[in-house]
């Protein structure tokens, strides 16, 4: 090997070794302190001019490159935006996909999901100019090398956490079968020994939602929630509504109940039915580790799965963890904060 190509690769090994030791990033900036969660390799930090750089795990620059939106790094890529379009880029932020996208989805399974959106000109329904369009929308699905394909369709069901998923039984619900009366007027439950577990005669209506828990409504009485494996109602059927009751997401460590008082204030629930923390204004029935909820003043913030609140309420909308970071909205700012709170924003960095 040429001695001038042996000295640049042993300047590239022992260049991060040197920043660590420093205490500075890439680009001279001193460690912010900002810890990474371990889901993802960067996360975007709000810089003070509006624009979104990276901070890795020590809370240094990674890169210098700054943009006007960015999104996590999922499978070492990352969607950002530059000129009013999004493309992706890597680790030493190369672009793989030059900006061309419209909207942009992260990489999961080794495939992203972009589109390119052309509005229509059109002045109204009818329109007889030939050079106005009805607008068009196109999908494509990006590899990691940076290939692009079209996927056809629309955003895949596959990408949205919040999908049909949300009410398919677990396997443990499936082996309980709901079954009309004989007089097509009530409906029980039979086990998969064929034993009755909920007999006949009170409830007209149940709805799988997981695992042994049905939402049900009594023949006389109103919607409630029932643990069919004990035949206990752990949320009292005198809803006046199948509204007022829901589940949170599959995705949390341990699913709760979620119940709209008369007074329209929302109360989370365990299992058995003992109130975990009540008086919110809205539950976020999607998210990971952290349920996003909202009090009185409608302020968003973070409760976990005990009702204890890890966020204080202070963000303006609903936002939802995923892969250990949520996007939030505060002051017409929008930015990432982690499963503790912390805040990726040059205004929340320590001096």
């Amino acid at each position: 090997m040429p001695p001038s190509r042996l000295l640049r690769l042993l300047t590239w090994l022992l260049l991060p070794i040197s920043m660590i030791a420093s205490g500075r990033s890439a680009d001279g900036a001193a460690e912010s302190g900002h810890p990474v969660n371990a889901a993802t390799s960067f996360i975007p930090y709000l810089h003070a001019d509006g624009r979104f750089g990276f901070v890795d795990a020590h809370g240094q620059t990674p890169f210098s490159k700054t943009f006007e939106d960015a999104q996590p790094f999922t499978e070492d890529r990352a969607a950002v935006k530059s000129g009013g379009k999004w493309g992706y880029i890597d680790l030493r932020g190369r672009w793989i996909v030059h900006p061309r996208f419209t909207e942009a989805r992260p990489f999961r399974d080794g495939v992203a999901w972009g589109a390119i959106v052309k509005p229509s000109t059109r002045s109204g329904f009818i329109d007889l100019n030939p050079f106005h369009s009805t607008g068009s929308r196109k999908c494509y699905l990006i590899s990691p090398d940076g290939h692009t394909r079209p996927c056809g369709g629309d955003y895949p069901d596959r990408y949205d956490v919040a999908s049909s998923r949300f009410r398919e039984p677990s396997s443990d619900s499936r082996e309980l079968r709901v079954v009309r009366a004989p007089d097509r007027k009530s409906v029980g439950v039979l086990g998969t020994d064929g034993r009755q577990m909920v007999p006949f005669g009170i409830y007209d209506d149940l709805r799988y939602q997981y695992d042994n828990f049905f939402v049900v409504h009594r023949v006389v009485g109103g919607w409630g929630i029932l643990d069919a494996a004990r035949n206990v109602e752990v949320v009292t059927a005198d809803r006046p509504s199948f509204e007022y009751l829901k589940y949170t997401s599959p995705e949390l460590p341990l699913r709760l109940l979620v119940v709209r008082r008369d007074d329209d204030t929302r109360c989370l629930l365990d299992h058995a039915g003992a109130e975990l923390h009540c008086g919110l204004s809205e539950v976020s029935p999607w998210g990971e580790s952290l349920i996003a909820a909202s009090n009185g003043q409608k302020q968003w913030g973070a409760l976990d799965t005990r009702g204890q609140r890890v966020i204080p309420f202070r963000y303006d909308s609903e936002f939802r963890f995923r892969d250990g970071l949520a996007r939030v909205r505060l002051d017409g700012d929008e930015f990432y904060i982690d499963l503790q709170g912390r805040e990726y924003r040059a205004s929340s960095a320590p001096d």
